[in-house]
């Protein structure tokens, strides 16, 4: 079954590549618009809403907040990402499983 873990493997990294994309593209945005047009900080805290007591943190920096984005986002959505792609492979090689 090496064949079969190195498809998956294939399917998730494919997956962390869009999901990195997403994450560069809202990243891009946030350097262009609002720290350059309007030289804003960049200094970001985490804060759970409606102080639900939960902790907040602090992040300062794009790079700290791209890393928690990606990390937050692939936890988030990155099993369902390869569940799906997984079925659109199987049902484009009209298999059965």
């Amino acid at each position: 079954m090496k064949d079969t873990n190195a498809i998956e493997d294939a399917i998730r990294n494919k997956c962390k590549q869009e999901l990195q994309s997403i994450v560069n593209n809202f990243m891009q945005e946030l350097e262009t618009k609002i720290r350059g047009e309007y030289n804003s900080t960049n200094y970001y805290d985490f804060i759970p809403p409606n102080n639900c007591n939960k902790r907040s943190f602090h992040v300062m920096g794009t790079e700290q907040v791209r890393g928690v984005l990606l990390k937050m986002i692939s936890n988030a959505h990155l099993d369902s990402m390869v569940a799906v792609k997984s079925k659109e492979l199987v049902a484009k090689l009209k298999l059965e499983i």
